[in-house]
């Protein structure tokens, strides 16, 4: 008899217990810690340097300034390297019942359409309530790379009353480390919900880990007034789209000479495939590519060959065009330098100056050498 009802009693406590659903609520929070690498032009002055030496250089290191004198020429530049730290929270919920495991995923996944082979990168929770106590849940956590072999597990009472650190990741970026803490706090419910079940909690901002930010194009309209002899107009406009195709279009007044060029990114690293159709003495069709190298924060290299150029009016094929340079890019001042050839080979360099987020002046100069003229220009446009 007394084994009966010891029988009956387990049997009523593997019921009760099987019916208690466990409420996690997380709270994951991201601790980033970035080495901020410092260069932009903050002052230029073409002058004796004001202690009439011909040469100096000073580094302030508080406020990251680097100023040169050189004859003629007073430069400060803001430059140096420093570390950052930011915090960032997200609270999702997670329901489940004794000893069965529930689990979050974030991750950023990529699907190579030749091989079929799934790779990507980030962090795999996983719960399972194993007993219930009086202030706690017993509960088995395993924390795993989904992408790799790397997996950690423990036994842990998570609390019922406060948040428990039951994890701690330490990911490797390029500028720096990020460190993410999950924390999580138990509660019981006694029996399954007999209505609509509705989740609660975003995981928005702890997938910004794994997700890379695409640093997007501004578009670009502006005008200039040209001077090589004679005074001339021309009107550029740059628009970008989302599905990375670039629209480039001028137009010179009087002369009405004008250029219409597409192109699509076809590299993750700066490759564009274009065409382009331009008016000057003749109407001509170009086919050709572009690409753009960031080999810093402040310093980029640009190329372009279009060796298929080809008349519409007769059919004939022209010379190819092409062009090289590079860009400084600052936070107040973008200097671009390179040389082109297209009607004529030209050298030209220019400097645009950001009074705002949306307004710039533009300043700058070329020389022709087929004419073997230079050219000054000057103009004014906007980002949107």
């Amino acid at each position: 008899m007394r084994r009966i009802v010891l029988i009956i009693f387990f049997f009523l406590v593997v019921v009760a217990t099987a019916t208690q659903v466990v409420i996690y609520q997380f709270e994951l929070v991201q601790l980033n810690q970035e080495f901020v690498t410092k260069f932009n032009l903050k002052e230029f002055e073409a002058k004796f340097p004001r202690d009439g030496s011909f040469f100096s250089f000073s580094y302030l290191p508080k406020e990251m300034e680097l100023n040169i004198a050189l004859p003629l020429i007073q430069m400060s530049f803001e430059v140096g390297e420093r570390t950052t730290k930011s915090r960032s929270s997200t609270r999702p919920w997670l329901s489940t019942i004794v000893n069965r495991k529930a689990a979050i995923t974030i991750a950023s996944e990529e699907l190579s359409l030749l091989t079929g082979v799934r790779t990507g990168k980030g962090l795999k929770f996983e719960l399972t309530p194993m007993r219930i106590l009086d202030r706690a849940v017993v509960t088995k956590v395993s924390i795993s790379d989904p992408y790799g072999p790397t997996r950690f597990e423990n036994e842990l009472e998570i609390s019922r009353d406060d948040f428990s650190l039951i994890g701690l990741v330490t990911l490797k970026k390029d500028d720096g480390f990020q460190h993410v803490a999950l924390y999580a706090k138990a509660s019981v419910a006694s029996a399954l919900p007999q209505e609509n079940v509705y989740s609660s909690g975003s995981l928005d901002e702890m997938a910004k880990i794994f997700l890379e930010e695409v640093e997007r194009e501004p578009n670009e309209v502006y005008g200039v007034l040209i001077y090589d002899g004679n005074f001339q107009g021309r009107v550029d406009l740059v628009l970008w789209t989302d599905a990375g195709i670039v629209l480039n279009a001028s137009v010179s007044v009087p002369s009405m000479n004008f250029s219409v060029g597409l192109e699509k990114l076809v590299g993750a690293e700066g490759l564009r495939a274009g065409a382009k159709i331009s008016y000057g003495q003749e109407l001509c069709l170009a086919l050709g590519f572009s690409d753009v190298s960031k080999l810093t924060d402040f310093l980029s290299l640009f190329a372009s060959l279009y060796p298929i150029k080809i008349s519409l009016q007769d059919a004939t094929f022209k010379y190819l065009e092409w062009s090289f340079g590079m860009v400084l890019g600052f936070d107040e001042v973008t200097i671009t330098l390179g040389i082109f050839n297209e009607s004529a080979m030209v050298i030209s360099g220019d400097a645009k100056f950001n009074f705002t987020k949306n307004f710039f002046a533009l300043v700058g100069m070329a020389y022709n050498f087929s004419t073997n003229k230079p050219c000054f220009r000057v103009g004014f446009g906007v980002n949107f």
